[in-house]
């Protein structure tokens, strides 16, 4: 699967944070499963990369997903679908997932990323 990043900024999470994926589906099938512990690399308006030690076989599936994570003190809960997955190392993958904001999520997450940029908690790429 291929990105279609077009935003201006992507904010690196430096040293990434703890965050925790949900699989809603795959092949458009619900699915029901356990959060499972991942770490938020990165992140934008409309994505994140997040690694895990998971090999969810994003190549050769659609697969629905919830990232949970908290920024500041603020916890939240986005769905999104995994767009791309890449080994990275011996045990680990990388997953680009395109997430699905409202206009309003997308302002508020916006604001908290350019406060933690401020706070020289994150990069801005």
């Amino acid at each position: 699967m291929n990105s279609r990043r077009n935003e201006p900024f992507r904010y690196t999470i430096n040293p990434p944070m703890t965050c925790w994926i949900e699989i809603k589906s795959i092949d458009l099938k619900p699915v029901n499963s356990k959060l499972a512990e991942a770490e938020l690399i990165d992140i934008s308006k409309s994505g994140c990369r997040i690694q895990t030690g998971l090999n969810l076989h994003a190549a050769e599936h659609s697969i629905g997903a919830a990232v949970h994570f908290q920024l500041s003190e603020e916890s939240y809960t986005f769905p999104g679908e995994i767009r791309w997955q890449n080994p990275h190392g011996a045990e680990l993958f990388h997953y680009g997932l395109s997430l699905q904001l409202t206009v309003e999520e997308k302002e508020k997450i916006n604001v908290e990323l350019r406060a933690l940029a401020a706070a020289r908690r994150i990069v801005v790429m």
